[in-house]
Parts: C-alpha cells; sequence; structure tokens
C-alpha cells in the first residue's frame, strides 16, 4: 500500500453524526487552549528578547563565568515558560479532562509531576544547552559540530527514555495475565521477534483513556499498554500490540531519529545565520552567540524551526502509523477485530474523528477514517487511492 499518501476516507461511513459531534466538542476546547497557550508563549519570548531580559539580568547580578550565565539564563526561561504553562495546565486536567470524565489526577500527583518535570528540564535540556554553548564558543563549526551532537543525544535519549525517564513518573510491570501474555510473545514470534514481556504502566493514575506504545532502541526497545487497556477482549489488544510490533518490525524510532538528524541540518544552518545577523543581535542585547544571553533568541530560533519541520515529520509519522496498521492486520489476520479495536478506541477517548485540514496537517496519526477504510483496502488488496499529499 502506498502508506506516504492519504486515504480517502468518509467519516460517515464509520462513525454516527452524534459521535463525530460529542468528539468535536471535547476536542474545540482543547485546540483553543493550544492556539492560546502558543500565542501567548510567542508574545513571551519576543518581550524578553526586545527588552534584552536576559543580558541585563545577567548583568545585574554580575555573573562573568559563562556556564553559569547560561544556566541563569535557562532557569529564567523555564520559570516564565512553566508559569505560563501552568494555568493551562490546570484548566485542561482539573476542568475540562474532568467535565469528560477523564481525569483521575490528584493535586499531589500533578504536583509531583510539575516539580519533576523541571527538575528533569533543568538537568536534561540545561545539559544540551551547556554541550551547545561548548561548541559555540570553541570553534567556528559550531553548527556542523552541535548538529553531529544532536543525532549522538537523540540515540542515547530514545535509549535511556524507557529505563530512566519513564520510570520517574509511571511504575511499569510485566503484563500479569499468562495467557493473554503468551498470546502476545506468539504474536511477536510471528513477526520475527523474541520478547521477554509486554509492559503495563499504571496510567490509571492519571486517566482513564486507552492507549499503548512502543519505545526504545536496541535491548530498551519495548511495548507498553495502558493498564486501562487490560479491560479489552483480547482480541483488540492483539491488534493494538499488533501494531505497537509493527512500528518495531519497520525500526520506526531509528528512522525517526534519521529523519529528525537531516531535517534539523537546515535548522543549524538557519541558526548558524542568526548568528551573524547584526541586526538581529543588537535587538536581543549580545554582540555574539558567544554570550549566553542570547540564548532566548536561540530558542525562538528553535521554536520557530521545528514548528516548519514538524508539519514534515508528521507526514512522515502518519505514513509510519498507516505501515504499522498494515503489519498488525498481516499479523493478526483479523480485520474484525481492529476495526472494533480502532472503533472502540478512539470513540471512548474522543479522538477527532472529523478533523480539519489544519488539524490533519498537524496531527501524527491518520483520521480513525483513514485508518478504518485502510482496513477495507487491505481486504480487498487494493492499493489506496490517493487524495493528495498531506
Amino acid at each position: 500500500m502506498k502508506t506516504y499518501r492519504r486515504i480517502k476516507a468518509d467519516p460517515a461511513e464509520w462513525f454516527a453524526a452524534d459521535e463525530v459531534a460529542k468528539a468535536k466538542d471535547y476536542q474545540s476546547p482543547l485546540t483553543v487552549v493550544r492556539v492560546a497557550k502558543a500565542v501567548v508563549s510567542l508574545a513571551a519570548m519576543v518581550a524578553i528578547i526586545s527588552t534584552q531580559a536576559a543580558p541585563r539580568l545577567l548583568d545585574a547580578l554580575d555573573i562573568s563565568a559563562w556556564p553559569l550565565r547560561l544556566l541563569v539564563t535557562f532557569a529564567l526561561l523555564l520559570v516564565v515558560f512553566t508559569l505560563i504553562d501552568l494555568p493551562f495546565s490546570l484548566w485542561t486536567t482539573f476542568v475540562h479532562e474532568r467535565k469528560w470524565g477523564f481525569s483521575t489526577e490528584t493535586p499531589a500527583g500533578f504536583v509531583a509531576d510539575e516539580l519533576k518535570g523541571l527538575v528533569l528540564s533543568f538537568v536534561l535540556f540545561g545539559g544540551i544547552s551547556l554541550l551547545l554553548w561548548l561548541a559555540i564558543r570553541s570553534t567556528d563549526w559550531w553548527w556542523i559540530a552541535a548538529w553531529i551532537g544532536f543525532l549522538f543525544v537523540s540515540v542515547v535519549l530514545a535509549l535511556v527514555f524507557p529505563v530512566v525517564i519513564m520510570p520517574m513518573f509511571n511504575t511499569f510491570t510485566p503484563l500479569e495475565d499468562a495467557r493473554l501474555a503468551e498470546r502476545l510473545r506468539e504474536l511477536a514470534r510471528t513477526a520475527g521477534l523474541n520478547i521477554s514481556d509486554v509492559q503495563v504502566m499504571d496510567a490509571s493514575k492519571r486517566t482513564r483513556k486507552d492507549n499503548a506504545f512502543f519505545a526504545g532502541l536496541g535491548r530498551t526497545r519495548r511495548v507498553v499498554l495502558f493498564d486501562n487497556l487490560l479491560a479489552q477482549p483480547e482480541a483488540s489488544i492483539s491488534s493494538i500490540v499488533a501494531h505497537e510490533l509493527g512500528h518495531w518490525r519497520r525500526r520506526h524510532v531509528a528512522r525517526q531519529i534519521v529523519l529528525g538528524t537531516v531535517l534539523t541540518f537546515g535548522l543549524f544552518v538557519l541558526l548558524r545565520f542568526v548568528s551573524t545577523w547584526d541586526g538581529v543581535l543588537e535587538w536581543s542585547g549580545v554582540t555574539s552567540f558567544r554570550d549566553p544571553g542570547s540564548l532566548p533568541l536561540v530558542a525562538l530560533v528553535f521554536v520557530a524551526g521545528n514548528t516548519v519541520l514538524g508539519f514534515v515529520q508528521n507526514w512522515v509519522s502518519r505514513a509510519f502509523e498507516r505501515q504499522a496498521d498494515v503489519v498488525a492486520l498481516e499479523l493478526t489476520q483479523d480485520p474484525d477485530a481492529f476495526v472494533k479495536m480502532m472503533r472502540d478506541l478512539v470513540t471512548k477517548n474522543l479522538s477527532e474523528l472529523a478533523p480539519s485540514w489544519w488539524a490533519y496537517v498537524r496531527g501524527s496519526h491518520p483520521p480513525p477514517a483513514e485508518r478504518l477504510q485502510l482496513v477495507e483496502l487491505w481486504r480487498g488488496g487494493r492499493t489506496a487511492e490517493p487524495a493528495g499529499r498531506s
């Protein structure tokens, strides 16, 4: 199947009008919140740069050592944008998600997650910033060195994320249902993979939604099921795991790292161009990127560049999801179970069933109707007719 092309699908053929309307009622406020947060965050970043807040603060504190100047600037940005994000997160978690019966988050759990996230962000991204500025201050070819370093960091994060970072926020245990576990192991063997266990995550402490995901590289690769998902029929769970095995079989994590590295080269070229733009440097209150006070400007370039690159990455991600769906159908040979699983999952989670053009291009997954139509095309052994590139 031509998985990089959009499949024509009419949501009305797969979902009732009230299901589409209910999903839209749930999703619309979340879209407003995302847009509002993006606008406020952009305005804040522009204000920080135009008022030269970072270099002024560093001068007022009389900090001369560049690593300390960098970490103080990073802490400033981290605090500001955490405070911006906080009211949106509180409303989403404790108002909107509870209104729709999803959120099980407690105030204590929310605070704990926020604090852990702050510490992790400071250590992880603060450390990455130090490495970037070490390159900037060491060589005129810093943008090439930083680009190569991006690949290294991406691989390391993919390796350690499932075994170090995820357990900081959730508990992971092997699937206890011996019969189901053996069924899933047999499914993996059919895919040519050997897995010791499927991990179950205690997602129910935050949400009633169902989900599953694949993460990691090499020995850290794993399939993770939300504990909420275990209430579903075995055939549905098998279809979901088969989809995750599809990501594994098609080496999607590794391919995403390669894609991200290729696309990010353009981002570092842009950064190099901005570093020689005297007018922009003067606007931000620095004379060179060597000054850590330029961090807000660098961050703005990264955010803007990643926003554009994100459309390409999402297009590829949608193709990867279609590929994983095809693998799932080939492994299970049970399209009816896949259809039931998909319908149950998206209607329970109130996923967007009839997304707008904008929602489509910024989405990492094809719309549910398109994925269900793919099943019918697979049944008939036909090739999907393209409706234009996404």
